[in-house]
């Protein structure tokens, strides 16, 4: 009888070596199937960046102030009709401290102008949006005050100063909001009473062509009185809207403000980012559009002469 050969010996490994090799797939397959979801890293889709138009040259709106684009009621940059109604300017003064308050009182349908603080934090931002909404834009202008306890903040213009000095400081304040049409003064009791620094002081402004808002901070100011005599442009305040932070007592000065205007055809109101005269302009505004003509505070200089 003839003896069977003997298989090779890497044939009589092979199929033990498959039957291992399938064990440890299946064994793998298991393990990986019943991993918790949770450990499994997510697929990260992958998209096309879409396609934005080149950004516009003007001033940019701070990134999540606005996330609808303001509207502007069409009459608001239009000259006021002829129908008798009188004019009334109102001017937010201190801005720029006040990043919500202010934020949302320029957010609101009626045509206010705005006084910026040189160096104040958000003077640059909101100056800006001041400026695409069509605004009237003032520099609030740092003076000295009488009480010595009240600072007036960096860029104030002090008695002691020389000239020089002085119009130094100014320049770089007004570089600061360099789309100001006219400046009023930030405080400045003491300063606004001396004719020798008020009048070097006007003397820029009609180098600069700007008007001088005088916010009567002193009742002895010879700021408005000089500015006439000297050719410049002027006017000046007739009420402080919130000296009384109570949105009753608020309302009630902006009613004295339009009996003002009724009578004379024109009246001047300052008010600060508060935020009871926030709420006092948003309950009174309808009232308020609808008795007098709201105007930039540019187009009543020189009314009173």
């Amino acid at each position: 009888m003839k003896r069977k050969k003997k298989a090779p010996r890497s044939a009589r490994w092979l199929w033990p070596t498959l039957m291992v090799l399938a064990s440890l797939g299946a064994a793998t397959y298991f393990i990986v199937s019943h991993i918790p979801s949770k450990l499994v890293p997510p697929r990260i889709a992958v998209t096309t960046p879409a396609r934005h138009a080149p950004a516009p040259s003007s001033p940019k709106m701070p990134a999540g102030k606005f996330p609808k684009p303001l509207k502007i009621a069409p009459d608001i940059k239009l000259a006021p009709k002829d129908d008798g109604k009188p004019l009334v300017a109102i001017v937010i003064d201190d801005m720029g401290y006040r990043e919500a308050t202010g934020d949302q009182i320029l957010a609101l349908n009626l045509n206010l102008s705005f006084a910026f603080l040189p160096f104040a934090p958000h003077t640059t931002e909101q100056a800006a949006i001041a400026h695409q909404l069509g605004r009237d834009i003032l520099l609030h202008l740092p003076m000295e005050p009488t009480d010595r306890k009240w600072k007036p903040g960096p860029g104030t213009l002090l008695l002691g100063m020389n000239p020089s000095q002085s119009n130094e400081t100014f320049l770089k304040d007004l570089a600061v909001v360099p789309m100001a049409v006219g400046v009023n003064n930030h405080m400045g009791s003491r300063y606004t009473e001396n004719r020798p620094a008020m009048k070097n002081f006007l003397e820029q402004l009609r180098r600069k062509n700007l008007f001088f808002l005088d916010s009567l901070t002193s009742p002895n100011s010879v700021g408005y009185s000089l500015a006439r005599e000297m050719g410049v442009g002027t006017i000046r305040r007739d009420v402080f809207l919130d000296n009384d932070q109570q949105k009753g007592k608020i309302i009630s000065q902006l009613e004295k403000v339009v009996r003002i205007a009724e009578k004379r055809g024109f009246a001047v109101a300052i008010a600060h980012p508060h935020p009871e005269t926030l709420k006092a302009l948003t309950e009174y505004q309808d009232r308020l559009t609808r008795q007098v003509h709201l105007v930039g505070i540019h187009s009543l200089v020189g009314m009173d002469e």
